[in-house]
């Protein structure tokens, strides 16, 4: 039973200082040391090139794992009908990291607007998805709460996205496989649900809810979305600490952004007199 824990980017600028120690260290690289698997959120946005991501592949250790967004122009432009080519295109593209066992879980997330009425654009897609392959649907409109989408899921191997946000419908630990769960934190801010970081109060409840996840299946993705101030990886090796699974390379580098944190706050105060 498998939690493979770690954020959804790696690449943000604003982590050097305290998770990335300066801007000499490639980043990549560095991060694959800590954690052990990562999102990829820039796929959503942009169909990344083969040759990039065989890089990605060369750039972490042998059991690292990679999780991709579906681009955009499947979910959000097509609304999954009439995709086929795009999804050939994308599961091409990613070849490499399916060939080096580095291969994770697909993220479909539909926007917003896409509600149950399309349950037949959805179940016509799922039908297109290589049973050989993870994924997982992340739902955004709350008419997808109920038993119909569960069975939906099940019937095609497919996980459900438990996410924490301020759509607190979506935390309901719905595990609809017994192959793999996904689960993201996308934080509670008002204006923009990222910008925000947990306390360790609001971590602990999701401690004992990943016991619950991972009892139901084999391997569960879980990735930190709320990247300002490296939140993201900050509130990863909490989380990993509070379940008792942090690695001596994880302590260390804890207690390395602790300090740096406690430096950083040092100087404000004395600034703020100045």
């Amino acid at each position: 039973m498998a939690i493979l824990l770690g954020t959804c980017g790696w690449s943000y600028q604003e982590w050097v200082g305290l998770f990335y120690p300066n801007n000499k260290v490639a980043k990549l690289p560095f991060y694959g040391k800590i954690f052990d698997t990562v999102e990829v959120d820039s796929s959503f946005y942009r169909m990344p090139s083969k040759s990039m991501v065989a890089g990605w592949a060369r750039a972490t250790g042998p059991f690292f794992k990679f999780s991709l967004k579906l681009p955009k122009t499947i979910t959000h432009d097509r609304r999954l009908v009439g995709a086929e080519r795009e999804l050939a295109t994308f599961l091409d593209v990613i070849h490499p990291l399916e060939k080096t066992e580095k291969l994770a879980c697909m993220l479909v997330q539909l926007p917003p607007s896409f509600s149950f009425d399309e349950i037949g654009s959805l179940e016509s897609f799922l039908e297109q998805l290589p049973v050989h392959m993870h994924f997982a649907v992340e739902f955004r409109h709350e008419s997808w709460n109920r038993k119909e989408t569960w069975a939906l899921l099940q019937k095609h191997g497919v996980a459900n996205t438990i996410t924490d946000s301020p759509l607190e419908f979506l935390a309901k630990p719905v595990v609809t496989t017994d192959s793999h769960a996904y689960v993201r934190w996308h934080g509670r801010g008002k204006q923009v649900w990222f910008d925000y970081t947990y306390s360790e109060g609001e971590l602990e409840p999701w401690a004992k809810k990943l016991e619950e996840i991972s009892s139901k299946t084999k391997t569960t993705y879980a990735y930190f979305n709320n990247h300002y101030r490296s939140s993201a990886p900050i509130n990863a090796l909490q989380l990993l600490e509070m379940n008792g699974t942090i690695t001596e390379a994880q302590s260390a580098l804890k207690e390395k952004i602790d300090k740096r944190s406690r430096r950083a706050s040092r100087r404000t105060r004395i600034t703020d007199f100045v």
